[in-house]
């Protein structure tokens, strides 16, 4: 019965994805608490006594959801842990290049609107299966090797934002993000006026990346 009442410790600083991640875990019959920060979270094990921490791995300006990794497997090893990062991998959100402890799962965040996708996740990690949620380590194929601000609005196009959002949120100007969007379909080899919308194949291509099985039909 999904989440069977296990306990969760959600590790969110943005309060409106703290918020729809809780209450789709709930749904699932998980019992969960959240916090926002690494501090707060560390209080909140002693109180809760969580089975798995949900961390996302940028908290503000304090310590990382990889430091607290690193802190719970020190003092509570039984503690399940499953990672989250719009980030490729750890060591990229991490100004210290720290990686992640081992048997700790990664989702990138990109994922977690898919609910049952998320719940598939955690339940891996809390059957001792955490290697098989481990998306950093699956390898974007050569045509994805982007990197720096490509990736940065490739991950934007994904997530739905139009240009002049991706033009706020990466610090350039639309001019700018679409001389980008144009570099990003000459990498991928997509063709703007092609049969296929370029939009949509490079946010396919982005979620192929991250696990998504090939397009039905594909060669």
């Amino acid at each position: 019965m999904l989440g069977q009442n296990r306990r969760l410790m959600l590790v969110e600083d943005e309060p409106l994805m703290s918020s729809l991640l809780a209450t789709s875990l709930v749904s699932a019959n998980f019992i969960v608490e959240t916090a926002s920060d690494a501090a707060s979270a560390r209080k909140l094990i002693q109180s809760f006594d969580p089975d798995i921490a949900l961390l996302d791995i940028s908290l503000g300006d304090g310590p990382t959801g990889v430091h607290l990794a690193h802190a719970i497997r020190t003092t509570r090893p039984d503690i399940a842990i499953l990672m989250l990062s719009k980030h490729q991998d750890a060591k990229s959100a991490n100004a210290d290049g720290l990686d992640l402890p081992d048997g700790v799962g990664f989702l990138r965040k990109i994922m977690v609107s898919n609910s049952e996708y998320l719940i598939s996740a955690i339940e891996k990690v809390l059957g001792d299966k955490s290697e098989e949620v481990r998306q950093d380590k699956i390898g974007i194929p050569v045509e994805l090797k982007l990197t720096g601000k490509g990736l940065q609005i490739l991950e934007l196009i994904a997530e739905g934002y139009n240009n002049a959002e991706i033009a706020t949120r990466s610090g350039l100007s639309l001019k700018s993000v679409e001389r980008w969007i144009e570099r990003i379909y000459l990498e991928l080899e997509i063709e703007p006026k092609g049969k296929l919308n370029p939009r949509v194949e490079a946010t396919r291509r982005y979620f192929l990346s991250a696990g998504f099985p090939e397009r039905k039909g594909a060669k």
